[in-house]
């Protein structure tokens, strides 16, 4: 009778330190190997956050290349466009203004 409570309070010691060590700062963790063997310490380490990788920062002189290329594509574009539309498509007729009806 006496064994039975003395494995009672261990059990209850073994939970109340797994409880402890799930609380605590320094990340301790309670695990038992195989039932019937006594409980174990093993420290457990927190995940590694990984940081936002910060963005690359182009050189004022990068950006000056960037911005003479992007004129030069919409010149391109924009003398294609005229040139196209002034040959295949043909102004419009003007609408004829209609007379007031008299009431």
């Amino acid at each position: 009778m006496v064994k039975d409570i003395l494995a009672a309070i261990d059990a209850e010691i073994a939970c109340l330190e797994h409880a402890k060590a799930l609380l605590s700062a320094s990340g301790a963790v309670v695990a038992k190997l195989k039932p019937g063997r006594p409980a174990k310490l093993v420290a457990v380490e927190a995940p590694k956050v990984q940081k936002a990788r910060k963005s690359r920062k182009t050189s004022a002189d990068r950006r000056e290349r960037v911005r003479q290329a992007q004129i030069k594509r919409w010149a391109a574009l924009k003398g294609a466009s005229k040139a196209n539309l002034n040959a295949t498509v043909a102004p419009l007729p003007k609408a004829k203004k209609r007379a007031a009806k008299a009431v």
